[in-house]
């Protein structure tokens, strides 16, 4: 979607991550119960919730020694299968203008700009700031951040932006920002991205080390490997590997040739990956993306509506593409994964 609308020429996103203070710690159980009902909860459901949340005692333990108990007066356990649903439901009513992306404790607001136009992000940011003070939540402003995705000749296009602010108080604005794991930078690229999972993925190839060192077999490395190591470096992909450069891929190969290398020494790569059946990465990221564009074909897929409409095809034609292939302007909007699906994978 942002590949999409920076395709356009004055075309800018204004990216708001919003942090929420101690965000399962200050839920209020009476509002949580009052929304709860609102859904229509059945009474008996809604007293099972009130005893799991009402008149809990806490206390810690070290060693053999407790602290006094504590009567925690709002909140949800965490560590339990329905304190989660519990918060997401307590955040289900916040509304803004601008489309508004959560998931658990993130929050990530977007507007797409022209650079003629009047920005009115600002506006939906005070109603999520509005929204936390009426529900016993607060922001913290020096956690958030705003990332502005922008192509523009001008370099410095974005000093020109003013800063979003949250109770008076300007949310910084960066260069690169983690989103659910991801690393999001400001020019689209995944530089930032690759050096740290490889970087995260290099240090768990120390437990492969000390496992080898402790006389592990052969099979069992190669399983730890593709259990611990292998899938930080396959997070998310279908997000940013169509548009990831050669170097870029491979950096990301290094940690698979260095961890069969480990438990292989002696052999060449591509011996290696015949005698265990293991593809390259980047062999493995394509299939990756091919198996979810084809769940996104499903029409029930909650990503079906990035697909367009399908052509009315009016012959049986082998290899007839079933849906058109969308016209791009620059190379980073069609190597994106949905126009990289679409003529790649159809």
């Amino acid at each position: 979607m942002w590949y999409k609308a920076t395709d356009k020429l004055n075309s800018y996103v204004r990216v708001v991550m919003l942090d929420f203070s101690k965000a399962f710690d200050l839920i209020n159980h009476h509002l949580l119960l009052d929304k709860l009902q609102s859904y229509g909860l059945p009474a008996h459901i809604l007293r099972w919730m009130a005893t799991f949340l009402l008149d809990r005692t806490q206390r810690v333990k070290i060693g053999n020694e407790y602290s006094h108990s504590g009567h925690p007066n709002g909140g949800v356990p965490q560590g339990t299968l329905s304190g989660p649903k519990c918060f997401l439901v307590y955040i289900n009513d916040l509304r803004t203008t601008v489309p508004l992306y959560k998931y658990v404790d993130d929050s990530t607001l977007f507007e797409i700009c022209d650079r003629n136009d009047v920005s009115v992000i600002q506006e939906s940011v005070d109603i999520a700031a509005r929204w936390t003070e009426q529900n016993d939540m607060k922001i913290n402003s020096e956690k958030s951040k705003e990332i502005i995705i922008s192509f523009a000749q001008d370099g410095n296009f974005r000093s020109t932006i003013p800063n979003i602010k949250i109770d008076g108080r300007d949310i910084a604005q960066v260069c690169h920002a983690k989103l659910l794991g991801v690393t999001i930078s400001q020019d689209l690229t995944w530089n930032k991205h690759v050096d740290n999972i490889v970087k995260k993925a290099g240090k768990r190839l120390y437990m492969l080390y000390q496992l080898k060192r402790a006389g592990i077999t052969q099979k069992d490395l190669v399983s730890v490997y593709v259990s611990v190591v292998r899938p930080v470096l396959e997070y998310a992909c279908p997000v940013w590997h169509t548009n990831l450069p050669q170097y870029l891929s491979d950096n990301i190969e290094v940690i698979q040739k260095r961890a069969l290398k480990c438990i292989f020494p002696g052999l060449g790569y591509a011996e290696i990956l015949r005698r265990v059946n293991l593809d390259t990465l980047n062999v493995r990221r394509d299939s990756i993306c091919q198996k979810y564009f084809d769940k996104i074909k499903v029409g029930t897929h909650r990503l079906n509506y990035l697909l367009p409409d399908k052509r009315h095809i009016k012959y049986n034609v082998r290899q007839q593409n079933v849906y058109p292939l969308p016209v791009t302007r620059t190379n980073r909007f069609r190597n994106s994964f949905i126009p990289w699906a679409l003529y790649n994978c159809q």
